[in-house]
């Protein structure tokens, strides 16, 4: 396994296996200051996994990582996309960053439903129309749907929301064998500052982009999540997956969503459909990408793989500049570590290792690899030879 560890130089005395199961085996945290040579202990990692062929998907919130050599990459709003169905109406509120209390979020949902049944059902262009139609003609709609039809047009969703407004009249005229006679004008206005910032937001050109709601004549685009699910089940030849998701870098919420259902997704796919092979999933800065409210962890897609990933040949790999800005219950799934310069005795003593000794002293590029339950080892990383930016970031 000598050729597994051309990414690590060994400053004192360990064994190639250790090296190899910690860096490659279970989940690994690389953490340290900024400048101290995370970037490049990544950027080493990639290409070493490539070596390997072992599978690799890394999602880039900022483009860093599009450079990486042998990559397959796709930027969101570029040349794939998400699809709006995928998401439930309290992400997609949460993704368009907008607040909506419970009676909008269940007619947002109602909206979505009747989009998927106007799209995929009728195959008629825009809203489903809900004034004067028969409740037994939507039930027999609803019925209708199935896993297969989440697609709609997000286009439309402004004025569905308006249709979900509709209601019987409020008198002896009233049809109870219909979904609706008039609109709700007083719900409609009292909801309108709502309703005019989903538009807005809808409008806005990188929630466009993200759910791929202009035409492209001639271009191609595919969805996020087939893209993963055909990584994870045909194993890649000395190819990485680069997921760019920095059209949303200016939306942190909205990344920081988007991630963890992306992550949650694959192990969603491995659980059901397991192929087998390795999949190393890397995150970089991991610290932005989890909730500030500790309580919110568990429904997180960072820490759902972490925990249950493990025994699916899902494998972790986070940075972060400071151990500390990981919540606890993350950092105990963490048994194998790179620490490069960290000079917070609090943050030292935070990590699920013991003995570690030097981190304080570090210099640029140099890391202590710590094997759970074994005494650290002091490493070199080097630089691949195709990294032509600038050293040890």
């Amino acid at each position: 396994m000598q050729e597994a560890l051309d990414f690590l130089t060994l400053t004192n005395r360990t064994t190639i296996d250790r090296l190899t199961n910690a860096a490659f085996g279970h989940h690994l945290l690389i953490v340290g200051q900024t400048g101290s040579g995370k970037t490049t202990t990544t950027l080493s990692l990639l290409g070493q996994l490539q070596q390997l062929n072992q599978t690799a998907i890394i999602f880039d919130p900022t483009g860093e990582y599009t450079r990486l050599p042998n990559a397959i990459t796709y930027r969101l709003g570029d040349n794939c996309y998400l699809e709006a169905g995928k998401l439930t109406a309290d992400q997609l509120l949460a993704t368009l960053q907008v607040q909506g209390d419970h009676p909008l979020r269940t007619k947002l949902q109602q909206a979505v439903t009747d989009l998927q049944i106007q799209h995929n059902i009728k195959d008629e262009q825009g809203p489903y129309r809900r004034l004067n139609r028969p409740l037994a003609d939507h039930q027999h709609d609803e019925q209708g749907l199935g896993a297969w039809a989440s697609d709609f047009l997000l286009t439309d969703l402004f004025a569905q929301l308006i249709e979900e407004f509709v209601v019987p009249y409020a008198d002896d005229r009233a049809d109870y064998t219909r979904l609706g006679q008039q609109y709700d004008r007083a719900a409609i206005n009292h909801y309108w500052p709502v309703l005019a910032a989903i538009q807005d937001q809808l409008a806005n050109p990188a929630f466009r982009a993200l759910f791929d709601t202009d035409e492209h004549a001639g271009t191609m685009k595919s969805e996020l999540n087939f893209i993963l699910k055909m990584f994870l089940y045909h194993q890649s030849s000395h190819r990485t997956l680069v997921v760019d998701l920095s059209l949303l870098k200016d939306y942190e919420e909205s990344q920081r969503l988007i991630l963890s259902l992306l992550l949650k997704e694959i192990l969603r796919l491995r659980l059901r459909d397991n192929a087998g092979f390795p999949v190393n999933i890397i995150i970089d800065e991991a610290h932005r990408y989890l909730p500030q409210d500790e309580q919110r962890l568990a429904d997180n897609g960072i820490f759902q793989l972490v925990r249950e990933g493990r025994k699916l040949a899902l494998k972790m790999i986070l940075t972060t500049q400071s151990p500390l800005d990981l919540p606890a219950r993350l950092r105990s799934q963490f048994g194998n570590l790179l620490v490069h310069r960290l000079l917070d005795q609090e943050e030292i003593a935070s990590l699920p290792s013991v003995g570690l000794a030097q981190a304080v002293q570090l210099p640029v590029g140099q890391a202590e690899l710590c094997i759970f339950g074994e005494t650290p080892a002091l490493v070199k990383v080097n630089l691949p030879a195709w990294w032509q930016g600038e050293e040890n970031e």
